[in-house]
């Protein structure tokens, strides 16, 4: 899933733009504009009509219909973003946020983001061209065992240990 996402967003980003997938990528600073693609927490949820298949995301075909599964992903990003001055990091930023609405359409939900921090909450002090944005996001994902009946044999599964117990 990280990297149908990383090679869907490297296909819509402009081709000036260096797009790297990894924290390990993070102290590299190379290029006058970068970006870096962590992914970050996961959390599992009960089914969310929002959230899209892998294979919607990587833009394959399903072989054919299914019925969602017992659950959803909400699988956490964080995108690091390096220009030389606030105008070219903005005007990027404005690239990655319609990119990524394109790919996940509505399983797409941002976060407060922001250019670095300190522990305070300041900007940090860093020089300009070492400051960066951090967009964060997360994307809604169907996990699990698509199978027929599925939900009604949890439930009964659910009542039976329920009906056991005192």
């Amino acid at each position: 899933m990280t990297q149908a996402l990383f090679e869907r967003l490297k296909a819509e980003l402009p081709r000036r733009v260096k797009l790297e997938l990894g924290p390990e990528a993070l102290n590299q600073l190379e290029a006058p504009l970068k970006l870096v693609l962590v992914p970050g927490q996961d959390t599992f949820t009960a089914p969310d009509g929002r959230a899209i298949s892998s294979e919607a995301l990587a833009q394959e075909p399903p072989p054919e219909p299914k019925p969602k599964p017992p659950y959803t992903r909400l699988a956490g990003y964080t995108l690091h973003i390096w220009g030389k001055d606030y105008a070219t990091v903005e005007g990027i930023l404005s690239d990655c946020v319609a990119a990524l609405r394109r790919i996940c359409g509505s399983a797409l939900e941002l976060f407060p983001s922001g250019w670095d921090e300190d522990e305070t909450g300041q900007a940090a002090a860093l020089p300009a061209d070492k400051r960066r944005y951090q967009l964060r996001f997360r994307v809604f994902l169907e996990v699990g065992a698509a199978e027929p009946g599925v939900y009604v044999r949890l439930e009964r599964a659910l009542l039976d240990q329920t009906e056991v117990l005192p």
